[in-house]
């Protein structure tokens, strides 16, 4: 994967041009995907001085989709990680939890649903730990308008953060637990875009963001909503479910909230990465807390009241710059499911 990454690379400079970390650090802090995947490679004493930028990769995946190349970028830094190292204390901590609880977050409830079914829905680490009245919002929207809606008794974390801390044995671990809960689920639903491109890529299964389920759901019944007062939001993209599940998925969220009446989507003047992925929000906070402060800030410039992202990764992250209301979509929707008509 590396050596692909440095034979294909021509040069051209479009990596380094679309990176958010690059264009918040400068050049001489984050040297840019094209010198971490292709150039360092080459030069083990490059490697020692580059341990730090290496953390500062948020695996949005952007300098992918301006490659013309198509390389995998990404993944060659990722890989770079586990070759390496970049333990940080939150990397750590990621780990023990993982060994304690299966989850890179220590649980503190467990959603009310059923534990049998045919539709698994997947609540991820993040969202059941940290944001667990949306997950909870979420789960009865869809045990609201599907059929067979369940929670396995026992899941565990995906592996795709600890395949960006670079712990790869112990995600490979962790995909085989979870090989024999996936079994026998006629659909698998989740939240997290992040568990959704790792549960496919990973597991192979072909598992559905909630967004795709809703929108198959609710839009062909021509259900519509209603805001208890006029509102004005904004749609933050994640950069796992926009490059990896498909850019399809923000139009279904248009369309959703296109389903409520009294509901204004206004777009901002630009579209960018929470700042928290790749590990980031646990090795450099106060990073991906400026990169959020730049998402909030354009959505404030745009007039909206609050903005909403279809992650619980990117709400938890988005959170850190304040100033500005958070909330998870689908949760969002699952408030006004009292005003459906």
């Amino acid at each position: 994967m590396i050596r692909r990454t440095e034979d294909g690379c021509i040069k051209c400079g479009a990596c380094q041009s679309v990176c958010p970390v690059m264009r918040l650090e400068g050049y001489q802090r984050f040297p840019g995907p094209r010198r971490l995947a292709v150039e360092a490679p080459r030069f083990s004493r490059e490697l020692a001085a580059l341990s730090g930028p290496l953390q500062m990769c948020t695996s949005c995946a952007q300098c992918e989709s301006a490659c013309p190349s198509r390389l995998p970028i990404t993944d060659a830094i990722m890989r770079l990680r586990a070759r390496f190292g970049t333990s940080t204390e939150g990397g750590e901590r990621m780990l023990r939890n993982v060994r304690q609880h299966g989850r890179t977050v220590a649980p503190v409830s467990r959603s009310m649903a059923p534990t049998e079914g045919s539709a698994l829905f997947f609540p991820g680490c993040i969202g059941e730990a940290r944001t667990p009245l949306s997950v909870q919002m979420t789960l009865d929207l869809l045990l609201a308008v599907g059929d067979g809606i369940y929670i396995p008794e026992r899941w565990h974390c995906c592996g795709s953060p600890l395949q960006k801390i670079g712990a790869q044995d112990e995600a490979n671990r962790l995909r085989d637990l979870n090989t024999s809960i996936l079994e026998g689920a006629e659909e698998v639903i989740t939240a997290c875009p992040g568990c959704a491109v790792q549960l496919r890529r990973a597991n192979g299964v072909e598992a559905l963001h909630v967004l795709e389920y809703l929108y198959e759901s609710i839009i062909p019944s021509r259900l519509r909503w209603r805001s208890p007062r006029p509102m004005t939001v904004a749609i933050h993209s994640p950069c796992h479910l926009v490059r990896s599940v498909g850019p399809h998925t923000i139009d279904y969220a248009r369309e959703l909230l296109a389903s409520v009446d009294g509901l204004r989507v206004v777009d901002m003047d630009d579209e960018g990465c929470c700042g928290g992925g790749g590990g980031v929000a646990s090795a450099r906070p106060e990073l991906a807390a400026r990169m959020a402060r730049r998402r909030t800030d354009s959505a404030t410039r745009a007039g909206a009241e609050v903005l909403l992202a279809p992650c619980p990764f990117c709400v938890v992250n988005l959170e850190r710059a304040g100033g500005l209301k958070v909330q998870d979509l689908t949760s969002f929707l699952a408030t006004l499911s009292e005003n459906r008509q």
